[in-house]
């Protein structure tokens, strides 16, 4: 059990080592529909740093890499994220960004992903992050909710079923 556990550790931290070894791009001044593409592996390096980085580790670069997820959103023509009542804490911004960074990675790592994959994995995502780092992020509503779920074994039933309101 003990061997288990510490390759888990293992693990953990050398995600973490390789998630902080990346630089963002610098934003251009105007950005085209068609250049959005360009920024796939950074913007998929970024959702790695977001998902597996402490947020107190190094904050502002959390924070610079959450702005640089928002904006490549924000103009993306290949990615749209749903931010879905019920289904995301959008009073915790880390949370959120956890949720958006889950979708991104997956509809960048699979193109056939529709709605509800995505949305499955980015709930996956930010229950993951809010698990490891529940201590900082303090309390969420949503989250304890969706954990219930989760445990009952409801949670893909109950994220289509919000869906599908």
């Amino acid at each position: 059990m003990k061997k288990i556990a510490l390759i888990i550790v293992a693990f953990l931290m050398a995600q973490m080592a390789m998630a902080q070894q990346f630089n963002l791009p610098i934003w251009p001044e105007k950005m085209w529909p068609s250049d959005y593409a360009n920024y796939n592996t950074d913007v998929l390096n970024c959702c790695d740093y977001l998902l597996n980085t402490d947020p107190q580790f190094n904050a502002p670069k959390h924070e610079e890499c959450s702005n640089f997820l928002v904006r490549w959103l924000s103009g993306s023509p290949e990615v749209k994220v749903g931010l879905i009542e019920g289904l995301v804490d959008v009073k915790k911004p880390e949370l959120m960004v956890a949720y958006m960074a889950g979708w991104t990675r997956q509809a960048l790592t699979s193109p056939e992903s529709n709605e509800l994959l995505c949305c499955n994995v980015a709930v996956e995502q930010m229950l993951n992050y809010y698990f490891a780092y529940k201590d900082q992020l303090g309390k969420s509503k949503v989250c304890e909710k969706l954990l219930k779920e989760q445990s009952k074994g409801n949670l893909a039933a109950h994220i289509a079923s919000v869906l599908v309101r």
